[in-house]
């Protein structure tokens, strides 16, 4: 896939302090991209970097194939940022905030554009009250709208859902899902379950350094040594000799209300469920479950980010 993004070794200083070393990833065209990191380690100064906030020290960030800072005006219109904490007026009011940034970015029918979004956004019911007098989650949605409605191709979304109700969390990720229809998203979420929802690709930073960064699926594979399978036999059955298949280690069980459930960590990453299968049930056990079991991704933050749960 092309590279709408690329990251290639960027620093950035201050006085006395490294806040992003020798920085590299990429994000491919089309997708959701999570950027992960605690707090500290160097992810927010890294998205403004990108945005064309901050100067870089070091290193060079390119976006649509040109050299992305605070002097290229050219790149303002290609790329919508919401930032952790959204640039909003409180004392203007909805509907008018849009229209101002609409306008500032050039949009030819700025009355239609932001109706439009408003709609997307359910903003409709607001558009006349001031952004000061919003709950946090409508002042959300406003904070996305603006980063959207220049219809930028390539969005930055820091922390989009933090702090909101499950139902508005729902319908924000639901709209985030549907953009990725036909824009690059740069995704940064502290929520590690919805950036496996939401992402394709994923980069970890830590003290200002990339730990991991490629296809979630391909970092699951090499965060992965052996082959994980869990196993559900019936309730008060144990588990037959299984030396056959190889090196391994039990690593949990527990009884369940309908099974005994066994985690095994084989050496070899051999896919062996089939005959594990057969050679289980040839033995007159119940089979209740088997399948692979993949780290969670919280694992592999912790484990990237060098901390202990």
């Amino acid at each position: 896939m092309d590279k709408i993004l690329v990251v290639d070794r960027v620093c950035k200083e201050y006085p006395g302090r490294v806040a992003v070393s020798e920085a590299s990833f990429a994000v491919a065209k089309g997708s959701i991209h999570g950027f992960l990191g605690p707090n500290g380690a160097g992810k927010s100064t890294t998205m403004k970097m990108i945005a064309g906030i901050l100067p870089t020290s070091a290193g060079e960030i390119k976006l649509f194939g040109q050299t992305v800072s605070p002097e290229n005006r050219e790149l303002k219109n290609q790329l919508g940022l919401l930032p952790e904490n959204a640039p909003l007026y409180p004392d203007m009011k909805v509907e008018t905030y849009l229209q101002y940034v609409a306008k500032l970015h050039g949009v030819s029918k700025a009355k239609d554009q932001v109706n439009k979004v408003m709609e997307e956004l359910h903003l409709t019911e607001v558009r006349a009250r001031l952004i000061g007098n919003l709950s946090k989650g409508f002042k959300q949605r406003v904070g996305l709208a603006q980063a959207i409605v220049y219809d930028a191709p390539f969005l930055i979304l820091d922390e989009p859902t933090n702090g909101l109700d499950p139902q508005t969390v729902f319908e924000l990720r639901d709209f985030i899902k549907k953009l990725s229809i036909d824009k690059t998203i740069l995704f940064s979420s502290h929520v590690l379950s919805e950036v496996e929802q939401l992402c394709n690709d994923i980069t970890i930073i830590h003290k200002g350094k990339i730990r991991a960064s490629g296809n979630l699926q391909d970092i699951h594979r090499k965060f992965r040594q052996g082959l994980v399978i869990k196993i559900g036999l019936g309730l008060g059955e144990k588990l037959p000799d299984l030396g056959s298949f190889g090196k391994f280690e039990v690593t949990h069980h527990s009884s369940l209300s309908m099974e005994e459930q066994f985690i095994l960590n084989f050496e070899s990453e051999s896919d062996i469920r089939s005959d594990l299968g057969r050679f289980i049930l040839d033995r007159g056990l119940k089979l209740m479950t088997l399948h692979v079991e993949s780290p969670e991704l919280e694992d592999i933050f912790l484990h990237m980010t060098e901390t202990k749960k």
